[in-house]
């Protein structure tokens, strides 16, 4: 189980990532900072990966922060999209973040227009 120091400085990390992507709020960006966290969490917590408390989690529509997220790491998804199938997308894309530092979840900033 992390501490709070090392939950700290996950979040801090992610947040300062997402704060990359071009035109976010900083509210925003902690919202988005605070699903993904959450999505580590659920996945660490389970024996497997992905939490999957019944048959019906599959069936879950995803929640609004997990489409926000997932619109934010441009990732395309199909509207009906269920809680697992969100979460799995969710955590690999970050997954090719926190590759100690190597890769990136978000993807590289666009130049600005003119």
């Amino acid at each position: 189980m992390k501490n709070l120091q090392q939950i700290r400085s996950d979040f801090e990390q992610i947040l300062s990532e997402v704060l990359k992507i071009s035109g976010i709020s900083v509210d925003s960006a902690i919202q988005i900072s605070s699903a993904i966290l959450q999505e580590f969490g659920k996945y660490n917590r389970c024996p497997g990966g992905i939490a999957d408390d019944s048959s019906d989690s599959e069936e879950m529509p995803a929640t609004f922060n997990q489409k926000k997220a997932m619109r934010n790491l441009k990732i395309d998804f199909p509207e009906a999209i269920s809680k697992v199938e969100a979460g799995k997308m969710i955590e690999s894309a970050v997954s090719k973040f926190s590759n100690n530092g190597r890769g990136r979840a978000f993807p590289a900033r666009s130049p600005p227009q003119k």
